[in-house]
């Protein structure tokens, strides 16, 4: 009998030498070319051409003038993570340098081969890059971490390919993701500066940070979250104080060319600072949801001689072992978030998705924690 009749020949080759290297184990030495051909009725070509995809997949090995091998590495899973901008612009937050090697660290320590690429679009038109678009067409990735917001085309894309996916991020299409818990840092900050005596608390968001309308509603879960810890507080709301409130509540207003993160720091504390600014609106307390924006901050506001820690109280959000903030640490309320608490919990549910298993839940939120 055929053992290929339903399926391509070389689809069916693959399935066929996939079950017996498996069977077999690594490092153990299969049949021949011309007893493969002999034994299954397929051509040269034919058996070449699913070796080789194989050999691209660590399922087979073959030695030249010697044979064909199960690959040492049959068990070994390639776990690719894909960041979906340029970390390399100047500008860029060093979180992606941080998240890259958390990531490869992790996946180290669990014998699995790790790959990074950029979700930026090919030259054949995909949302993703060459390299990224061949590794998934030759089915050498058994899981991905895509990190990011700014790409969902490039998510899309992947999901309607055969390998599982977790997105390190807020990105609702995608059914398995790890996000950062944005309305925790809220309340965390905006009790920490309350404490502190703040009267008058202004949230700064940067475009890009504030992730998604509350279901039904025209605002924000960022902004409803400071709408209730200032009742709590017993502080008043002031939209003034919200940089920039229109953009939470509306469609977001991307400058063009789009400023980074840190730009918008230095112009939203230039112009509630500035000469020009009413004092009777400044904030005396801030909550900034991003470090490279409050780095900006910090910079502008040194300029206009505004003393961050003293006649200004910032709560702002950092990575662990990031040196954005280092010398304005001290006059800072730091809310840490560790990148390896991301990864642990990104491949956890990762690794239960290429297991073939449902993972308890579709979104783990990671929580920051106030640096003491």
């Amino acid at each position: 009998m055929n053992p290929f009749s339903h399926q391509t020949k070389t689809q069916a080759l693959c399935s066929y030498l996939t079950e017996l290297a498996n069977k077999l184990g690594p490092d153990a030495k299969l049949p021949t070319m011309q007893q493969l051909c002999e034994s299954l009725g397929v051509s040269v070509v034919t058996l070449n051409r699913a070796l080789s995809e194989l050999e691209g997949q660590n399922i087979i090995q073959r030695k030249h003038g010697v044979g064909i091998f199960v690959s040492p590495r049959l068990n070994q899973r390639t776990i690719g993570l894909v960041y979906d901008r340029d970390i390399f612009q100047a500008g860029a937050s060093p979180f992606c340098g941080l998240l890259v090697e958390a990531a490869r660290t992790r996946a180290a320590s669990s014998s699995e081969k790790f790959s990074f690429y950029l979700a930026i679009p090919s030259k054949e038109g995909f949302p993703v890059h060459d390299d990224l678009v061949e590794d998934i067409r030759a089915r050498r990735l058994h899981g991905i971490l895509f990190a990011g917001e700014g790409n969902p085309q490039a998510v899309e894309w992947l999901l309607r390919h055969d390998v599982a996916l977790v997105a390190v991020a807020y990105t609702p299409i995608a059914p398995w993701r790890v996000k950062i818990d944005w309305p925790e840092f809220v309340r965390l900050g905006v009790a920490s500066l309350a404490q502190q005596g703040c009267k008058k608390i202004g949230l700064w968001i940067p475009v890009g940070v504030g992730l998604g309308r509350t279901e039904g509603e025209v605002s924000f879960a960022e902004l409803d979250a400071f709408r209730k810890a200032l009742k709590k507080e017993s502080l008043p709301f002031e939209a003034a104080c919200v940089w920039e409130n229109e953009n939470m509540v509306i469609e977001p207003v991307v400058p063009h060319p789009p400023m980074t993160n840190q730009e918008q720091g230095f112009r939203a504390a230039s112009e509630v600072f500035g000469s020009t600014a009413s004092k009777g609106e400044r904030p005396d307390g801030i909550v900034i949801l991003d470090d490279m924006m409050t780095r900006g901050a910090v910079v502008a506001l040194g300029q206009l001689g505004v003393r961050p820690g003293q006649n200004l109280k910032i709560a702002t959000h950092t990575n662990r072992g990031s040196t954005v903030l280092m010398g304005y640490e001290e006059n800072l309320t730091l809310m840490e978030i560790d990148p390896d608490e991301i990864v642990q919990a990104s491949f956890a549910m990762l690794e239960t998705l290429m297991a073939g298993s449902t993972p308890p839940e579709p979104t783990v939120s990671i929580k920051p924690k106030l640096r003491q």
